[in-house]
């Protein structure tokens, strides 16, 4: 039997992020001694490398608007978490606009990507703001520190929403990066999920199975939560072990004991990951209670700890039978919530004369088997504006603060439905009533006096959760909205406010234009230009508007929605004119690349070849383009001389078109390859991969495309295209005389792509292919 070089024992846990979707590894390992999250605080923004003098530093970072800049920022994060969208995301574009130079536009971008991918609007809005993270990653290196949480965070959002609007093939080498470049990080594994459920989503079943499988496996070595796993989530321990697959091999089975203080104890199987891999997995659901062993439950409350036992029975220096333990401290992570009567619907507002029930979930305030208690202050606030608030940058929003109109102590109580309580759950509730503005309010009775647009607020100390052992306040907030009525009233569907009637407008022509291209899709012309005709007359009334209040993003979106619309009902001169007029108002906009790669295939699909490589270049250098639009630039100068050398060669005639046929598009197989090496990371390196493989193919330079194929597996494992590859790499292999690897493609091919249009020649070639290896 072979010995093993290493057998590392790991516990993690499994915490889901996201319903059905993600999930975070927290591992086990040892940490220093006396070490906390508190020794070793992460470094704020720009002060990573900061000089011995912290006076310095302070000066340096005032002189250059980064603390203004953060204070913006902070304060617009709060508002957009007390519901005050419209507010929080204009400070926080403030900060863009106005600290252009300032570290805090990171966070700012990235905070801006997250919220409007999290609201689902504004999806390539939030992907622009994105893209500004991939500076933080120097070239040819990876990033460090706090610039590569930033990057990754950004990474992973960028391949959410690319899957969120189905545009799997953008999704794909964005989250590869993370895979790729760092595995051993919490994004590695949710790249893994999503690089799944695109593949899922695409029905190429088998490598959804091989991402999905890979979900969970990767645990970053630096996490300061590697020593915690969150009660009452699935427990899972992974074990690596170079005897495994021979071990399995040979019908034995592996498995492990885990242990808790408490006195549980269950025996479990472990599941190899992959086959012929080194690593298997095994997990138990855990559950807040009282032990039962062999129940094949892990029942703990927050604070004890779970050992995982395994024998290990060939060690590399011989010796057998070695006991490999693992130790993990289960905690509970805090979480309140205002309640709705049912105590499960969360409370959208507090309502006078009704009951307000909060819910604290923590499992490490379980101590006993009786019902404990906690008790919460309750307070009723209202803002008013402080008397220097006119000295600030940003006036209107940062010159206010609250002040506590009444407090009451509220008794929240463990809820159970057996004599034992063990939940971690506690529950009680507040009466709201009307403040007398005439009175002071009474802060020692069990009634909590609030007047409308009042905020109810409550919050509570969490002293243990997955982050560590260091304090952390965890609150929840909820506007007063008066007392429910149940009288009938009349509504109107007219806006009056003027920006929201521009977003209404512009929300109407997003649709007809969604319309117009179904209607286009059957044929229906009729119906398309109908359609366009509505849609533009609405953004007409967006980017006529006079009116200042009516952002220049929204102004922007419009200018681009009137452009789709003329392309979609054949108007090519009006949408000419439109992405002209636009590169004009807005020259540094992100979107002056959508609008010039309209113009460039307006003059491609009119046969000005000239004019639409000169648009193409021009993206290139753009500043303000994004590398996706820069890499579609590329490429469409590739396509347009392709087209260039097609109309040549349609008029060549006699030997100068047997010369053009034998000599081939050199040219634009160039620009495709300046495609693939400017821009490997984007959905159209493979397809410009691709095309020069074909060149190759037809120069019959077969061991050059045969190299070409290779890296285009390598590269890009995720792509679309891959059973054409697949095709083509048997044929090279075919006429090279490699059987053996064009049999092994061809197998391939029809295994992992059955419904493919190339599955019908990959059968009738197979047979050609295994008569030669006779």
């Amino acid at each position: 039997m072979m010995h093993t070089k290493r057998n590392p024992l790991t516990c993690f846990a499994v915490v889901t992020l996201m319903a059905g979707a993600s999930v975070l590894m927290l591992p086990v390992a040892a940490r220093a001694q006396g070490r906390t999250p508190a020794a070793a605080p992460a470094a704020a923004p720009g002060e990573r490398d900061a000089p011995p003098t912290a006076a310095m530093d302070r000066a340096a970072a005032a002189a250059s608007g980064e603390l203004e800049a953060r204070r913006l920022l902070d304060l617009g994060k709060e508002l957009l978490d007390s519901g005050e969208r419209d507010r929080g995301l204009k400070m926080i574009e403030t900060v863009i606009a106005q600290f252009p130079s300032s570290r805090s536009v990171f966070p700012a971008c990235l905070a801006l990507g997250k919220h409007y991918i999290k609201a689902n609007e504004k999806v390539p809005e939030a992907i622009n703001y994105l893209n500004r993270l991939r500076v933080l990653e120097p070239e040819d290196k990876l990033a460090m520190g706090e610039d590569r949480e930033w990057f990754l965070e950004a990474m992973y959002l960028t391949g959410t929403a690319y899957f969120q609007t189905r545009q799997y093939a953008r999704a794909f080498p964005v989250l590869r990066h993370i895979t790729t470049k760092y595995p051993n990080t919490m994004w590695a594994n949710q790249a893994y999920y999503y690089i799944g459920m695109c593949h899922f989503a695409q029905e190429n079943w088998s490598k959804a199975i091989e991402a999905l499988s890979l979900v969970g496996t990767f645990v970053d070595p630096d996490s300061p939560t590697i020593a915690f796993a969150e009660a009452g989530r699935r427990f899972y321990v992974k074990v690596e072990d170079a005897d495994f697959p021979i071990m399995l091999k040979m019908g034995k089975k592996i498995s492990m004991v885990l242990e808790t203080d408490a006195g549980d104890k269950e025996t479990i199987e472990c599941q190899l990951l992959t086959p012929d891999a080194q690593i298997l997995i095994s997990s138990l659901p855990t559950a807040i209670g009282v032990p039962v062993p062999g129940d094949r439950v892990l029942q703990l409350v927050g604070g004890q700890k779970v050992t995982a036992k395994f024998i290990d029975e060939s060690t590399r220096d011989g010796s057998g039978n070695v006991l490999r333990t693992a130790t993990v401290r289960m905690v509970s992570t805090g979480a309140i919530d205002l309640l709705m009567g049912d105590l499960e619907t969360r409370a959208a507002a507090a309502f006078l004369g009704q009951p307000l029930f909060i819910q604290v979930m923590d499992a490490d305030l379980d101590t006993s088997d009786k019902a404990e208690t906690i008790t919460l202050s309750v307070i009723s606030r209202y803002k008013v504006r402080s008397e220097d608030g006119a000295q600030s940058a940003f006036a209107d929003a940062s010159a206010m603060r609250y002040q506590t109109r009444d407090r009451v102590d509220v008794k929240l109580v463990e809820q159970g439905s057996n004599t034992v309580f063990r939940s971690g759950r506690f529950a009680g509730y507040v009466d709201i009533v009307r403040a007398d503005e005439s009175l002071s309010a009474d802060q020692s009775d069990n009634q909590l006096a609030c007047s409308v647009e009042d905020e109810v607020y409550v919050a509570y100390t969490d002293n243990l959760h997955i982050q560590g052992d260091v304090p952390r306040v965890v609150d929840a907030v909820v506007t007063v909205a008066g007392e429910i009525n149940n009288t009938v009233e009349s509504t109107t569907d007219v806006v009056f406010d003027p920006v929201l009637r521009a977003k209404k407008n512009l929300v109407e022509a997003n649709a007809y234009l969604e319309l117009a291209r179904i209607f286009k899709s059957m044929g229906l012309m009729g119906g398309t230009i109908a359609r366009v005709a509505e849609g533009i007359t609405r953004v007409e009334m967006v980017i006529t508007s006079d009116n200042r209040d009516i952002g220049e993003a929204i102004k922007q979106e419009a200018f681009k929605a009137k452009w789709e619309l003329h392309i979609e009902a054949g108007q090519l001169v009006e949408a000419l004119a439109t992405c002209e007029t636009f590169s004009r108002f807005y020259p540094d906009s992100p979107l002056v690349a959508d609008a010039l790669l309209g113009v460039g295939k307006i003059r491609l699909e009119e046969k000005q070849y000239t004019e639409a490589i000169s648009v193409f270049k021009k993206i290139t250098q753009l500043a303000s383009a994004s590398m996706d639009a820069k890499a579609e630039a590329q490429f469409e100068i590739a396509k347009t001389e392709e087209a260039i050398f097609q109309a040549n060669l349609a008029k060549a005639t006699g030997k100068t078109r047997e010369a053009m046929l034998k000599a081939g598009d050199s040219t634009s197989i160039q620009s495709y390859m300046t495609c693939v090496q400017r821009y490997p990371k984007s959905t159209f390196a493979g397809p410009a991969l691709g095309k020069v493989i074909d060149y190759n193919i037809a120069q019959n330079d077969l061991a050059q495309a045969n190299s070409l194929l290779e890296q285009t597996f390598q590269d890009y494992p995720d792509a679309s295209f891959l059973d054409a590859m697949l095709m083509k790499w048997v044929l090279v292999a075919f006429q090279t005389g490699d059987f053996v690897k064009a049999q092994e493609k061809c197998k391939k091919l029809l295994l992992e792509y059955p419904d493919s249009p190339h599955a019908e020649t990959a059968r009738a070639v197979l047979p050609k292919i295994e008569a030669r290896l006779m």
